[in-house]
């Protein structure tokens, strides 16, 4: 049997109105262990409600002992039947889990979130995305290319929005000791690169603090979907040490006042300087050194307290 692993979820609407992903990472009765994301589409309500209704079939399946590609067929097929009910047409998700079973583990994939596997050899994708940029690039464009165009971030495969859907499901792969599964909705590598998820996962002090450094630094470096990642380490991956400036936490109400403050207190400190220029007469050259006194002194009062 593989050792006991240690399991973390994170999940933000960061900056979104409202969440319509669904994320589980969870030992079920029997000892397996089941990690999974859904990435909700379709609007307030029935995106959420689609990401919702696949995550508890997936469980409510895997649970009675079906296989995981029996589990997303017949998650497809409730979230399809309730699209049809008024104000959710067109609903849907996508749906990645990662289902290991002592030594053994099996991907099932269909969408655009994905698997990672992290380990002493770096970062591996174990899934293929269902969608417009994916394909594009399969055909000679580049990333940047296709990542232009409209129609980025539509999907080409996605539970719920037909009758049938056909998973990409692989295994029993051999398990590996001292490494981590990461499963994330786009939300996440859509503003992180694999080197900065990796490097990110390697420099935080366990699946916690991994988890929560992520969704983080996705938030901070500008995602604006919704953020989320599960986590089921076995070993231990080699971690350097943390960053002391390392964000474990935040509040995304908080950060977008502590954004508007800065803005406002920058904006006052330019008009004071400006103002003050004219009437002393100073040169450009003293105007621009009191504008960097007085903007780093009005950070220190806007974040320092």
């Amino acid at each position: 049997m593989a050792s006991q692993p240690r399991l973390a979820v994170e999940s933000v609407a960061g900056q979104r109105p409202y969440q319509e992903d669904s994320v589980l990472a969870e030992m079920l009765a029997d000892g397996r262990v089941l990690i999974a994301v859904a990435d909700g589409m379709g609007g307030h309500a029935a995106g959420e409600v689609a990401s919702r209704l696949a995550l508890d079939t997936l469980v409510q399946e895997v649970r009675s002992g079906r296989r995981l590609d029996e589990a997303f067929r017949l998650a497809n097929e409730r979230v399809h039947r309730m699209a049809m009910e008024p104000g959710k047409n067109g609903m849907g998700t996508t749906l990645v889990a990662v289902l290991v079973d002592g030594t053994d583990f099996w991907v099932a994939n269909v969408g655009d979130s994905r698997v990672y596997m992290i380990g002493q050899r770096g970062i591996r994708r174990l899934t293929e995305d269902h969608s417009f940029v994916a394909e594009a690039m399969k055909r000679g464009q580049s990333e940047a290319e296709a990542m232009a165009t409209p129609w980025k971030d539509a999907l080409t495969r996605s539970i719920g929005i037909e009758a049938d859907v056909e998973a990409d499901v692989t295994g029993p792969h051999r398990l590996e000791q001292d490494v981590a599964f990461l499963i994330c909705s786009d939300g996440l590598y859509k503003s992180l690169s694999d080197d900065e998820i990796r490097d990110l996962f390697m420099t935080s002090g366990g699946v916690d603090g991994a988890a929560q450094s992520l969704v983080a630094a996705a938030f901070d470096a500008g995602s604006d979907d919704n953020i989320s990642v599960a986590i089921a380490e076995y070993g231990e991956v080699p971690r350097g040490a943390a960053p002391t400036t390392m964000i474990l936490s935040y509040d995304p109400e908080v950060a977008r006042e502590e954004d508007r403050r800065a803005a406002e207190a920058q904006a006052a400190a330019l008009v004071a300087v400006d103002e003050g220029a004219v009437v002393a007469g100073l040169p450009v050259a003293a105007v621009a050194a009191i504008v960097v006194v007085v903007g780093a002194l009005v950070a220190i009062l806007v974040f320092g307290g």
